[in-house]
C-alpha cells in the first residue's frame, strides 16, 4: 500500500538514498544529504515528498522555497525550485502526481511559483505534467562529456579558453587544492578559513552580476554533510592570494558546477580559465563520466555566459524547464519587475 511522507524525520534515510542513488535519473540535489544542507541556510526552506510502499521508498520529491528580503518582500520574491526531481520509480506517472499534490499543499500560500529544473532529459515526466498545468520553458542545458582523454579534451576546447590556460600557466602559482571530507573530521581552522575564502569570491561575483544570493551561510556546513559528494577548488596568484574557487558536486557519475566565483582584478591572468580545466582534469582523472556546466539560458535568447562554457568544447540540449505558477498575476508582475531591475543595472 503507498503512503505518502511529508516529514524528513519519518523518511527511512538509507532507503531514501538507495531510491536516489539507483534512479537512471537520480541526482545529488535530491538526496537526504541536500535536504540537510538547505536546512542550514537562513533563507531556505527545504521540503520532502517521499512515496513509500511496504517500508521502501518509491518516489522522492526534495525542494528549496526562498525568498528575498523581508516579510513585505516575501510576497513578490517567494519561489520553490525543484532541481532534479521528482523521481519516481520507473517514472510511473501517478507516483509523480501524488508527490507534487502534496507537495503543493505544503508550501507557503505566498508562493509565487514553482519551476521544475531536470539535471537529466526528463521529456516524458515534462509531457506528463503538460496535462497538469504546468507549462514546459525552453532551457538549455549544457554538458560536457568526459570519456575522453585529457590530450582529446584540451584539443577539442576553443582555442580562446586553451590561449587563457597558458597565460594563467605563466602567471598564476599552479596551485589546486580540493578540500577532502577527510580534512574536515578534525575541523583543520585553515581549511575552513579557504572555504570563506572561496564563498567571498562568490559573494563579490554574484554582486557584481547584480544577482542577489542570500543563503552562502550553508556552505561552512556542505563537507560536514555532503562528505565527497562536494569539492572545493580554488587557485592563487604569485602573491599568494586567493583569486578564483569553485565548488562542484559530485554524484553517481556526474560532476555539476555549482557554486564559483573570482576576483576581477586579476582577471586578465585567467583564473577562471585555469581553474575550470584542472578542475575537468581531476573530474576526468576520478573516472566522472559528464561534467554538468549548469543552465544556458532560454533558446533564441543571447546570453554571454552560454557562449562561454560552450568553448570549453561542451554539448547543449534543450531540456526545457517546468513552470506552476501558484500566483499567475503577481508572478507576471514580478516578473516584468525584474526585467527592469537588470535594464537599470546595465
Amino acid at each position: 500500500m503507498r503512503e505518502i511522507i511529508t516529514k524528513y524525520e519519518l523518511i527511512d534515510k538509507q532507503s531514501w538514498s538507495n531510491f536516489v542513488k539507483n534512479h537512471p535519473l537520480g541526482n545529488v540535489f535530491q538526496t537526504p544529504e541536500m535536504f540537510a544542507v538547505y536546512q542550514c541556510a537562513a533563507n531556505i526552506q527545504p521540503y520532502v515528498v517521499a512515496a513509500t510502499c511496504d517500508g521502501e521508498v518509491e518516489g522522492i520529491l526534495v525542494a528549496q522555497w526562498m525568498t528575498n528580503g523581508g516579510k513585505l518582500a516575501a510576497w513578490i520574491t517567494s519561489r520553490s525550485i525543484i532541481m532534479g526531481g521528482p523521481l519516481a520509480k520507473d517514472n510511473n506517472s501517478e507516483i509523480i502526481e501524488a508527490l507534487l499534490e502534496a507537495y503543493k499543499a505544503l508550501v507557503p500560500i505566498k508562493t509565487i511559483y514553482t519551476e521544475i529544473r531536470p539535471i537529466y532529459n526528463s521529456t516524458q515526466m515534462f509531457n506528463y505534467l503538460a496535462t497538469k498545468k504546468w507549462i514546459r520553458k525552453g532551457h538549455y542545458n549544457i554538458v560536457l562529456p568526459l570519456d575522453k582523454d585529457v590530450d582529446t579534451l584540451y584539443h577539442q576546447m576553443h582555442k580562446e579558453r586553451k590561449r587563457n590556460v597558458q597565460t594563467a600557466i605563466k602567471s598564476l602559482r599552479q596551485y589546486l587544492f580540493d578540500l577532502e571530507n577527510s580534512l574536515m573530521i578534525n575541523y583543520d581552522p585553515i581549511i575552513a578559513e579557504k572555504i570563506q575564502d572561496i564563498v567571498a569570491l562568490i559573494r563579490q561575483t554574484y554582486a557584481r552580476k547584480h544577482v542577489p544570493i542570500s543563503y552562502l551561510d550553508m556552505f561552512e556546513k556542505v563537507l560536514d554533510i555532503l562528505g565527497n559528494y562536494a569539492h572545493f577548488f580554488a587557485c592563487y596568484a604569485q602573491d599568494g592570494k586567493m583569486i578564483a574557487g569553485q565548488l562542484r558536486l559530485c554524484y553517481n557519475e556526474m560532476v555539476y558546477a555549482w557554486f564559483a566565483g573570482s576576483d576581477e582584478e586579476y582577471f586578465k591572468q585567467r583564473p577562471n580559465d585555469f581553474l575550470m580545466w584542472n578542475v575537468i582534469v581531476w573530474a576526468q582523472g576520478n573516472g566522472y563520466q559528464l561534467f554538468d556546466f549548469g543552465g544556458g539560458g532560454e533558446p533564441g535568447v543571447e546570453y554571454g555566459v552560454r557562449d562561454y562554457k560552450m568553448k570549453y568544447g561542451c554539448e547543449i540540449y534543450d531540456y526545457g524547464r517546468m513552470l506552476y505558477s501558484h500566483r499567475p498575476l503577481t508572478y507576471f508582475c514580478a516578473q516584468l519587475a525584474y526585467k527592469c531591475y537588470h535594464k537599470l543595472k546595465k
